[in-house]
């Protein structure tokens, strides 16, 4: 597996201008949403896996959170740091190399970075750990079926079978790569359980990328924002329809 390291780094100076595009605007309100019900309104310690530059961990912070942000990235973590603070703390490291307590946050969150792992099982595995009883674990990551799907439409059949068959994706920016593992519904959920939590949702973002075709999808958006969007979380709320959608967000509960 390739690092995604460089590829944050060279991505950092405009990271906040990634999220202006349509699809990645609609993809992070709907898991914002979601996982501002999972969590609920009440003060608590959120842990921000892959926190970038921070995005969410400043929202985290606004909303009365302590935060503590893990991102290996030192482009990305250059930048998280200017919210060190009383409610905001940075840990620059990978989070397979991260030690925490056990049982002290309210909330675990991984927008997009657990798929960079060696191995993600083992990753939310670890996460779990962090949860206090009743705590949620929120997860996004990139849908194997969902990009499969998207290959064919495009008449890109082999690649397509290629992923189907390694569950391995490439992000490319630029000259930059990064490798990344593909996961379904089926296997997300599977590592919760194993982790000990209770799944409370699975949600496929972006569904529309699948049904109507990506940039059909990005046209919509443009055109009627709020109309297109609800139409992806009514869709989103559906979990028969989750694998195909262009993200995966699964969101679990530990226990008592």
């Amino acid at each position: 597996m390739r690092s995604s390291a460089d590829l944050y780094d060279a991505l950092a100076p405009t990271y906040e201008d990634h999220f202006t595009a349509p699809h990645r605007k609609a993809y992070d309100d709907l898991a914002w949403e979601a996982c501002c019900e999972a969590i609920g309104t009440a003060p608590g310690l959120v842990i921000d896996v892959g926190c970038g530059v921070g995005r969410w961990a400043r929202r985290f912070v606004d909303q009365g959170h302590w935060v503590i942000g893990i991102e290996p990235a030192p482009g990305m973590s250059d930048r998280a740091a200017l919210l060190q603070g009383e409610s905001f703390t940075l840990l620059r490291d990978r989070v397979e190399q991260v030690e925490l307590e056990t049982g002290v946050a309210d909330a675990v969150v991984a927008m997009g970075s657990l798929q960079y792992t060696a191995d993600p099982a083992a990753a939310i595995a670890l996460c779990a750990t962090w949860l206090k009883p009743g705590g949620v674990l929120c997860v996004l990551v990139d849908s194997l079926f969902g990009l499969v799907v998207e290959l064919m439409r495009a008449g890109r059949t082999s690649e397509a079978m290629q992923r189907l068959d390694t569950r391995l994706g490439v992000w490319r920016i630029d000259d930059q790569e990064a490798d990344l593992h593909l996961l379904d519904a089926d296997t997300l959920g599977d590592a919760f359980k194993q982790a000990g939590l209770e799944v409370l949702s699975t949600s496929g973002l972006l569904v529309g990328a699948s049904l109507i075709g990506r940039d059909e999808l990005i046209a919509a958006l443009s055109a009627d924002y709020g109309r297109q969007l609800d139409q992806e979380r009514a869709m989103a709320n559906c979990r028969d329809l989750a694998d195909l959608g262009k993200q995966l967000l699964v969101i679990g509960r530990r226990t008592a």
